[in-house]
């Protein structure tokens, strides 16, 4: 009985050990890094290396309407994207968009 119980108290904590790293980890990283960079960016700073990959990510998201540039639909899409990082507030996520969501290439 008593190896019934043990067993059964191990497979709950090791149930619960492989949720609790599921709702850490529900953040987009690349998003977060994103807003982080461009937020920086912003406030005159630079992040060089570190940075050029997420702002890449970023400007990449481009969307067309009848072979030119969509400001809207970029716009849009590029917020879509960082909405993906749930522990930035929308703020600051709305402040980066807002800025560089509509811009066709990077800074």
């Amino acid at each position: 009985m008593q190896f019934q119980t043990s067993f059964l108290v191990a497979a709950v904590c090791t149930a619960l050990a492989g949720v609790t790293p599921a709702r850490a980890d529900d953040d987009n990283q690349n998003a977060c890094g994103t807003v982080l960079c461009l937020a920086g960016l912003m406030q005159g700073g630079n992040g060089g290396r570190d940075c050029s990959q997420y702002e890449a990510n970023y400007f990449s998201i481009v969307r067309y309407h009848h072979g030119h540039f969509d400001l809207g639909g970029t716009s849009s899409a590029r917020g879509d994207y960082l909405n993906q990082c749930r522990s930035v507030g929308s703020d600051q996520k709305s402040a980066v968009n807002s800025r560089y969501g509509g811009v066709e290439n990077g800074p």
